[in-house]
């Protein structure tokens, strides 16, 4: 039971750490809206074809002034790779993931590297059109963990607003086979 207790408490703290704010006075909370291409990767790329989305991030400097707290959620679609007569397939995902962004520098033009983790709700719809014989559909959701790495840029354009692009993998455990999808995302970041 103690060694369980302490376990909680040293989370607690570490938790709370990572809320208190940089040293830097001027610290911003950023909000970024991004527009993706989805590329599935993997298993999925076997049935699914590109896929397109979007997100919203919103992230605050932790810690050091280089290094952000992350949340982000979206919204992101693949149809079925082949356009087969009487036959519909489709997944799409909604990732709820959270995460640190590290800046390579504070200015003009920045590099980044960052990692999120998190649950992502994910929805399979399958329907065969057998003719006279009607239609079968199933519809299945499913929430599983993932992790998705990230790099990119930003650039500032004025000293409030930057655009942003970057590339994020995202790789979801599920029961049977891992899914994944590589996201091209650019869009504009505005500091309050």
């Amino acid at each position: 039971m103690y060694f369980y207790s302490m376990k909680i408490i040293v989370r607690l703290l570490i938790f709370i750490s990572l809320l208190i704010p940089t040293a830097n006075s001027t610290a911003q909370l950023k909000i970024r809206v991004q527009g993706t291409a989805a590329i599935p990767t993997g298993y999925a790329e076997d049935a699914v074809a590109l896929g397109y989305g979007g997100n919203i991030n919103i992230s605050y400097p932790v810690l050091i002034s280089n290094l952000e707290l992350s949340l982000t959620t979206g919204y992101f679609y693949f149809g079925f790779k082949e356009n087969l007569p009487d036959y519909d397939f489709s997944f799409s995902s909604v990732p709820v993931i959270a995460g640190l962004r590290f800046n390579l520098n504070d200015f003009d033009f920045i590099p980044y590297v960052g990692v999120e983790v998190g649950i992502y709700i994910s929805e399979y719809f399958l329907e065969i059109d057998y003719g006279i014989f009607g239609k079968t559909s199933v519809l299945t959701k499913d929430t599983h963990w993932g992790i998705a790495p990230e790099f990119g840029f930003k650039m500032n354009l004025t000293p409030s607003f930057d655009v942003d692009v970057n590339a994020k993998y995202n790789r979801i455990d599920t029961k049977y086979i891992a899914r994944a999808y590589l996201l091209f995302q650019t869009g504009f970041t505005y500091k309050f």
